[in-house]
């Protein structure tokens, strides 16, 4: 089954981590003795960063008693009892089976944001101060500004809390420790636009549909067709320097074209 199981990801990391390689090997042994580590902690680390690394619909659909015989069975040097040919078969249809629910799965979830995105927005529109522009974007001025407005291709310095219709924060920039810079030529379009109504001290909520986000396929973002609210407070705004790297982006990425956002500009 050598052929079949091959290295994670995991694995490969956790060699790099430790530095398995013959020069490295070669220096610890002529070095003074390491501390001795905690092995039943440091075990129970390693299981949960194994589990960890595998996607939850395969986690909800194996027998962990089975999987952990098998990862003690494999850290004893035991063969496995099927073959390669075996293995393979097995896991072919497996997977096959775990893609079918994972899609099945995704689907719904994104049916269910969609429409309970629409129903927001619909209600959304109607209360006290909230605008809506050409492309669907809602926005609500909570604090007008009164210094420079962005333009497409500046980068802009903002406090934000991101948010789910429902509530959930998703990302803000205190959880990135304090104010972002962010080059708006690299977010999300209802992102942008809506940087672009703002005035340095304003502060706006914008009220973004899943087609100015990022839309059914989100490449990064955990939700698909999700209606995303961002309340802004827009410190600064400038010129973009040539060959900047992307800043920070809401979301963990969340609006940058080029990570999460690719392909909804």
């Amino acid at each position: 089954m050598k052929h079949f199981l091959r290295p994670t990801l995991t694995a490969a990391a956790l060699a790099v981590a430790l530095g398995i390689t013959a020069g490295a090997q070669a220096q610890t042994s002529s070095s003074a003795a390491a501390p001795v580590a905690n092995k039943a902690q440091a075990s129970q680390i390693l299981g949960y960063q194994m589990v960890g690394s595998i996607p939850g619909v395969i986690r909800q659909n194996v027998d962990p008693a089975v999987v952990g015989q098998a990862v003690t069975a494999a850290l004893s040097g035991q063969k496995p009892n099927i073959s390669d040919a075996q293995a393979q078969a097995v896991w072919k249809e497996f997977m096959t089976e775990m893609q079918a629910k994972a899609k099945a799965e995704f689907d719904a979830e994104s049916s269910k944001n969609q429409a309970a995105g629409s129903a927001f927005l619909a209600k959304n529109k109607s209360v006290s101060g909230v605008k809506v522009t050409a492309s669907g974007l809602q926005y609500q001025v909570l604090t007008p500004g009164s210094g420079a407005r962005p333009g497409p291709n500046d980068t802009v310095k903002i406090n934000y809390t991101g948010t789910f219709v429902d509530g959930r924060v998703f990302d803000s920039s205190q959880q990135n420790g304090g104010p972002v810079s962010i080059p708006l030529a690299h977010v999300i379009p209802g992102f942008r636009e809506g940087l672009q109504l703002m005035q340095v001290g304003g502060h706006y909520k914008l009220f973004i549909p899943p087609n100015l986000a990022y839309g059914s396929e989100p490449s990064r973002f955990p939700e698909p067709n999700a209606t995303l609210i961002f309340d802004i407070t827009l410190i600064s705004t400038g010129p973009t320097p040539a060959g900047a790297q992307d800043g920070a982006a809401p979301g963990g990425g969340a609006p940058s074209g080029g990570d999460a956002g690719g392909g909804q500009q």
